[in-house]
């Protein structure tokens, strides 16, 4: 008994709190008995949710879990202080440090290795790393984090722009600062979103952090189907199709022929679209069991007509995020700045969309990683948006528009999505060009039966997850509502098949979900 708590208190890099394993669940468990005995005391609840999901962060983190508390402390603070100012200009420049400290992190952490290896390649110099963060981390914590190399905290993308938003909306004086710490820590760490989002706006979060639990039978019975169907998506298919063929093909796409490769993007496609779904998917529904409503993060983006439409589908607290700190205050601040109604014969606020939308799109490829492919990737998303703010500035689906030109636009914007995956997914130029050789020179279609007879259970698998990502809504819906509305032991029933389904499909190891790199 001591050894298991031991190990369950300690930090092993091995097995950290993943929605999907087994250790998580018995955390859950016992955090959700000891919630039910104080949900009704608001200030003792939100001090054990604070807590716990500082543990949380720690059993998945490690030694990390300090630079997480001084995130919300530091940001706290400035939070306070700007609160205290009536001049904007004083609370503009308490916001320009809060952003340096905020994005200082971030870009030290994830950005500072690649920075300094594209200089010694550049200008052939000889810089390397010193850590000075961890070793001020192991000094207090007596770990031993690298010196020479930076390792990614897990989740500090997301629970950075949470705390960004916050500072932005004080600044802004849309919301009045918190000023129980208490409060604020719980809602920057709150767990279930805090490795992978959906990023929360604190208009929409802090009500909740200040309220009674509430939770109806219909909420609860939503929850348990939003687990269960974030389990399945993500184990079944995205664990499964990945470990089983997508991660072969890519890893060594010399060994297979071009329509491997075709049916590897695909499977790819369908791998991240299950694997950061089903995440929000768990993410919503544990914290609906705690009486907090998170914000959708997706929106059937397989369905969208047009690369625009993808964007309002796809990671919507990330989009959102963008576009309301990013790329509209750029937009206005070109707007103040140039005052001609055109420039080289483009109307001014064509140009300024234009702009917006690539920078915006080129800071998401790097928010995405250091790395050139994703700079790549959000370059493409850019320059593809712009394209369609040009050529299609308002298309928009009517009454009059034909069944054959819905599909014809959903296929083309499914499939550019598809393709600029792999730029997304491969990280070198000899892979890429060999995997668009593949598929050009050596498809082997009479090869078609016999690849499809090999990996029978996975062709199965991605043919049985797009048949369920482009049903119609209302089979879906209908799906949802008859688990809620079902009784308690038809629940049961269905919750056992699907436990033992998804023990049939689990795989060695936990396999961590895909987002958590960024």
């Amino acid at each position: 008994m001591m050894e298991f708590l031991e190990g369950f208190f300690s930090y092993d890099p091995s097995s950290p709190l993943i929605f999907t394993g087994l250790r998580f669940w018995i955390f859950f468990g016992v955090h959700l008995f000891i919630f039910s005995l104080i949900y009704q005391k608001i200030g003792i609840r939100n001090t054990f949710l604070f807590v716990t999901s500082l543990f949380f962060y720690y059993k998945t983190g490690g030694s990390f879990v300090i630079l997480l508390f001084l995130t919300v402390l530091v940001n706290y603070f400035f939070g306070i202080w700007s609160g205290k100012k009536e001049d904007k200009t004083q609370r503009k420049k308490i916001l320009l440090l809060s952003l340096l400290f905020n994005l200082g992190m971030l870009v030290w952490f994830k950005y500072t290795g690649f920075f300094i290896g594209l200089m010694n390649d550049v200008f052939g110099t000889h810089l390397h790393v010193f850590n000075f963060i961890s070793w001020g981390i192991n000094g207090m914590t007596g770990s031993s984090l690298s010196l020479t190399d930076i390792l990614v905290p897990v989740g500090i993308s997301f629970y950075t722009f949470q705390a960004i938003s916050y500072s932005i909306e004080v600044y802004r004086k849309r919301i009045e600062p918190i000023r129980n710490f208490r409060e604020f820590g719980f809602y920057i760490t709150f767990f279930p979103n805090l490795i992978s989002g959906p990023i929360v706006k604190p208009q929409h979060f802090l009500p909740q952090v200040r309220a009674a639990y509430s939770l109806s039978k219909e909420e609860f019975g939503l929850a348990g189907f939003l687990i269960l169907s974030g389990l399945v998506k993500k184990i079944v298919f995205a664990d499964y199709i990945s470990a089983n063929f997508v991660g072969r093909v890519f890893e060594n796409p010399n060994l297979f022929t071009g329509f491997e490769s075709l049916l590897a993007l695909y499977g790819y496609a369908l791998q991240i679209y299950f694997d950061f779904s089903g995440y929000t998917d768990l993410a919503i529904g544990i914290a609906l069991l705690l009486g907090f409503r998170l914000p959708p993060n997706f929106d059937a983006p397989y369905k969208a007509r047009n690369i625009s439409d993808f964007w309002r589908r796809w990671h919507m607290s990330l989009t959102t995020w963008f576009r309301d700190y990013l790329f509209l205050p750029f937009a206005y601040y070109l707007s103040d700045k140039m005052g001609k109604p055109k420039y080289f014969g483009i109307k001014t606020e064509m140009l300024i969309y234009m702009a917006g939308i690539f920078i915006t799109f080129l800071l998401c490829g790097l928010w995405h990683g250091a790395a050139l492919n994703f700079i790549l990737w959000g370059a493409l998303q850019g320059v593809a948006l712009a394209i369609h703010k040009i050529f299609y500035p308002k298309s928009r689906p009517t009454s009059k528009t034909s069944r054959l030109s819905l599909f014809a636009s959903r296929f083309f914007t499914f499939h550019f999505i598809v393709f600029s995956w792999i730029i997304f997914r491969i990280s070198s130029y000899e892979s890429f060009s060999i995997l668009f050789r593949k598929l050009i020179f050596q498809f082997h279609p009479e090869l078609i039966f016999q690849v499809i007879s090999a990996y029978r259970n996975v062709f199965m698998l991605i043919l049985t997850g797009f048949l369920l990502i482009w049903a119609p809504s209302k089979i879906k819906e209908g799906l949802q509502r008859s688990f809620v509305t079902a009784p308690e032991y038809i629940k049961f029933l269905i919750i056992a098949c699907i436990v033992i389904i998804i023990y049939q499909f689990r795989i060695a190891g936990i396999q961590s979900f895909i987002y958590f790199q960024f």
